[in-house]
């Protein structure tokens, strides 16, 4: 208990320690997802090129400007004219209804609208092409539909004709098909990662600027003294930031309505040994912080790249092996995976076991690594004064 209390009264001792680990996770986990309450990207403004200027085109137009993906923001004659609109960002994408629509159409003729989308911004580019298919689809099938009636079906028989194959298509685990409802439950669990590593360096480098040694009585005691300590430094860490993640699952989920289909003390359990696994990361690789701003430049560089690999916004399957390879040494990706598994899926401890144990290994190597980085330095001949962890 020793080792625990000397924590918890280091860290309340130095402002920007507590910062970090108390305020900072805290303000981060409920200032994050105020970007994404919408969810969805709506009312996309494109520009409709109509080159037919007839009352069908007129109809087209219409339709696509009340889909709730994109808004007809302007009209134009020429495709010089609609280029020019989505390269200057006036709009994100475009429509362009070419000559002879109307007619092709009441002929039974082939013809084709385009659509264009600004690709770089690929969730806009998505909104564009899905708002004005979709309307194309609907008029296409109304057309035929009439033509299919005309022709001596009745409704039922035109409409199986025209669709033999319906498809029921169901997003699951996130209805709505929200992005923050994709991105913010995996975020909460990095930011509880890094501002812990941040945390534990940034104490790190602040007893080193003082010259203090780093867990003076844990490094120069013996090696079971030395694991006691750092077992104990380690709960200190965990005993705080499991509170955070009952604050995270308990306050950040309603507030922002995120999905929940899992109960919450399982997701808390399973990220324990993620708690643990970070906590000793953290301690391990301590030492070689030599000043605050030193830990929080390198572990804030960190945070984007354990971002990319963890496969939460690409699939792991798609990426470089070594990259893979590599983002099973984090904390996080275990983490996230897991905890989404739970809170998101539905999923029990069971169904969660693999990532479970890959948690506990982690904790585990990264607590002998910590026993091993934080064995006493050797004293220079001759020198003076206590030897700096």
């Amino acid at each position: 208990m020793t080792a625990v209390w000397e924590e918890w009264r280091a860290i309340v001792s130095d402002k920007g320690a507590t910062t970090v680990i108390v305020a900072g996770a805290l303000a981060y986990a409920l200032l994050y997802p105020l970007p994404f309450v919408r969810q969805l990207a709506r009312d996309i403004p494109i520009v409709v090129v109509d080159q037919d200027r007839t009352a069908m085109s007129r109809q087209l137009t219409r339709m696509v400007d009340a889909t709730e993906q994109v808004n007809v923001a302007t009209s134009v004659n020429s495709t010089m004219e609609g280029e020019a609109s989505v390269r200057t960002q006036r709009t994100r994408g475009a429509m362009v209804i070419p000559v002879g629509f109307e007619q092709s159409v009441l002929r039974a003729e082939r013809t084709i609208v385009g659509v264009y989308g600004d690709a770089s911004y690929l969730m806009v580019y998505n909104q564009v092409a899905t708002g004005i298919a979709q309307s194309v689809a609907t008029m296409s099938a109304g057309v035929e539909l009439r033509r299919l009636q005309a022709s001596g079906f009745t409704p039922a028989a035109a409409l199986v004709t025209r669709d033999p194959l319906p498809i029921s298509v169901r997003a699951l685990y996130n209805p709505s098909g929200g992005y923050g409802n994709t991105n913010v439950p995996a975020v909460l669990i990095l930011i509880l990662q890094q501002t812990l590593l941040i945390g534990i360096g940034s104490l790190a480098g602040v007893r080193r600027e003082r010259g203090t040694a780093m867990h003076a009585e844990v490094v120069e005691g013996g090696l079971l003294h030395r694991a006691a300590g750092i077992l104990g430094a380690g709960v200190a860490y965990v005993a705080i930031y499991f509170v955070h993640l009952m604050l995270f699952f308990g306050v950040v989920y309603r507030i922002y309505d995120l999905p929940q289909r899992g109960s919450m003390l399982a997701a808390a359990l399973f990220l324990v040994p993620f708690l643990f696994a970070v906590a000793f990361l953290g301690l391990a690789i301590s030492r070689l912080f030599r000043a605050r701003e030193s830990a929080m430049l390198v572990l804030l560089f960190s945070s984007l790249p354990a971002m990319f690999i963890s496969g939460f916004s690409f699939p792991p399957e798609a990426m470089p092996a070594w990259t893979t390879a590599l983002a099973q040494l984090l904390p996080s990706t275990h983490g996230i995976d897991g905890a989404v598994r739970v809170l998101q899926m539905g999923a029990s401890l069971a169904d969660v076991l693999p990532m479970s144990l890959a948690l506990w290994g982690l904790a585990g190597a990264y607590f002998v690594l910590a026993i091993v980085t934080l064995r006493p330095e050797k004293k220079a001949h001759g020198a003076n004064g206590p030897a700096h962890a």
